[in-house]
C-alpha cells in the first residue's frame, strides 16, 4: 500500500520547478550538518576549471585564478535538479551560488527546455548522460565550474512540510485549477492560511486559472510568491531543529549529492548566519520560449545580454564579470535557421534595460 502511496505522489508532483528544490536542499543542509555534530571540520574544496576547459577537477584555495577569472574567497557554486520519473530528463534546474563572508546566496533558474548545442536541443536531457553530463553542460553555458550537485526526489517536500506543521502563508490571489489527468485540484482563496505539505505544493505549482486568469503580473509574480514561501518553508524548518531525527529521515531517502558528511557540517555553520529576509535573491534566465530547432518545438532561447547580465548578477563566484566569451549562449540564426554561439555582437541589452536590475521581459513557455 505504501509503495502504491509512493508512486501516485511521483505521478503527482514529479514536474514542479526549481523553487522546491531550494527549499529541500536548504533543508537538508541544515539538519544533516547539525545531525553530524562535528566541532571543527576543513573547509571545502572548489572546483577550479570551467566545463569548456579541462574535465578534469583540480582543488582550489580562495583567490585561485581559473581562466581569466579569479574566484571569491569562500564563494560556492551549486547545481540543484530533479529528474523527471517517467523521461528521465532533469525536470528541474537551478544554480546557486553561496558566498560566505557576505552571508549571500544567490539563486538562478534555468529553464528545462533552455535550448543548447547537443542532439536533443534541450538542456533538460542532459541528464541522460548522468548529473555528470548535466554539470557539464550548464557549466558551459554559464561559464564558471560548478563545485557541488545536489539531486532531490520532490517527494521529500511534501514531507518537510507536514514535517514541520504546515506552514502560515498569505495567498496572493484566488486560485482555482482542475486537472483530472494530474489528479490535480487547486483551489485557494487570496489571504493568510495555513498550508499542510500538499497544500504547499499547489500554491507553487499555480500558474494560472482555468479561465486564463490569475497573477496580474504573470511569471513575475508568481516568482515572487514561490521565492516567499520558500523562505517562510526554511523558517520554519529552524525554528523546528527539535524534529532533527524526523527531518534527517526524510534527507536520506530524497537526496543524492556528492557533498560530503564534512562538507554539509562546513556549510551549515556558516548558512545559519544567512538572513532569509534580505540575504536570498533569485531569478530565472530570460528568453523566448517559442523557438523550433531541429524539428523539436518550444525550445527556449535565452536572450544573450540579459542572461550574461543576470548569470552576473545572481551567481557569478568571480571577482570580475563574465563576458560574452566565458558563456555559451546557443541561438538559431534566423536567416538558415543554423545553431550558433552567440557571438559579442548578440550582447547588446534590449532598451529600457539597465546594467543594474533586469527588467527584461520574456516569453516564458507552458511547462509545468
Amino acid at each position: 500500500m505504501a509503495q502504491k502511496k509512493k508512486r501516485r505522489l511521483k505521478k503527482r508532483y514529479r514536474v514542479l520547478k526549481g523553487v522546491y528544490i531550494t527549499v529541500v536542499a536548504l533543508a537538508a543542509v541544515i539538519v544533516i550538518g547539525y545531525a553530524l555534530l562535528k566541532v571543527a571540520v576543513p573547509e571545502p574544496e572548489m572546483k577550479q576549471s570551467t566545463a569548456s576547459s579541462t574535465s578534469q577537477d583540480v582543488e582550489n584555495v580562495p583567490g585561485m585564478e581559473a581562466g581569466n577569472h579569479t574566484r571569491k574567497e569562500q564563494t560556492y557554486t551549486f547545481l540543484l535538479s530533479c529528474p523527471d520519473q517517467v523521461s528521465g530528463n532533469a525536470d528541474a534546474i537551478m544554480l546557486v551560488t553561496y558566498d560566505v563572508p557576505n552571508q549571500k546566496i544567490g539563486m538562478l533558474s534555468i529553464p528545462r527546455d533552455t535550448l543548447v548545442d547537443q542532439s536533443v536541443p534541450k538542456i533538460n536531457s542532459s541528464l541522460h548522460g548522468g548529473i555528470e553530463n548535466l554539470r557539464e553542460v550548464v557549466s558551459d553555458l554559464v561559464g564558471f565550474p560548478i563545485d557541488f550537485t545536489i539531486s532531490i526526489d520532490l517527494d521529500g517536500f511534501v514531507e518537510l512540510v507536514d514535517a514541520v506543521g504546515g506552514v502560515d502563508f498569505d495567498v496572493p490571489v484566488e486560485m482555482y485549477y482542475d486537472d483530472p489527468t494530474q489528479d490535480l485540484s487547486i483551489h485557494f482563496q487570496p489571504g493568510m492560511q495555513h498550508l499542510d505539505g500538499q497544500e504547499a505544493m499547489e500554491v507553487c505549482r499555480f500558474r494560472k486559472n482555468g479561465d486564463g486568469t490569475g497573477y496580474p503580473l504573470g511569471d513575475i509574480q508568481r516568482s515572487e510568491t514561490v521565492r516567499n514561501l520558500m523562505v517562510t518553508v526554511a523558517k520554519k524548518l529552524v525554528s523546528n531543529i527539535g524534529k532533527l531525527d524526523q527531518f534527517v529521515d526524510i534527507m536520506q531517502r530524497n537526496i543524492e549529492t556528492d557533498l560530503s558528511a564534512t562538507d554539509l557540517t562546513w556549510f551549515v555553520t556558516k548558512a545559519v548566519g544567512v538572513n532569509l529576509d534580505t540575504g536570498v535573491t533569485g531569478n530565472s534566465l530570460p528568453g523566448d520560449g517559442s523557438t523550433s530547432y531541429k524539428g523539436y518545438s518550444y525550445c527556449y532561447e535565452l536572450l544573450p545580454g540579459e542572461s550574461l547580465q543576470m548569470i552576473n548578477q545572481l551567481v557569478n563566484p568571480f571577482t570580475t564579470d563574465l563576458t560574452p566569451a566565458d558563456v555559451n549562449i546557443f541561438q538559431v540564426n534566423d536567416s538558415n535557421g543554423q545553431g550558433v554561439r552567440a557571438d559579442a555582437s548578440m550582447f547588446t541589452l534590449e532598451e529600457g534595460t539597465s546594467s543594474g536590475t533586469s527588467t527584461t521581459t520574456t516569453t516564458t513557455p507552458e511547462y509545468d
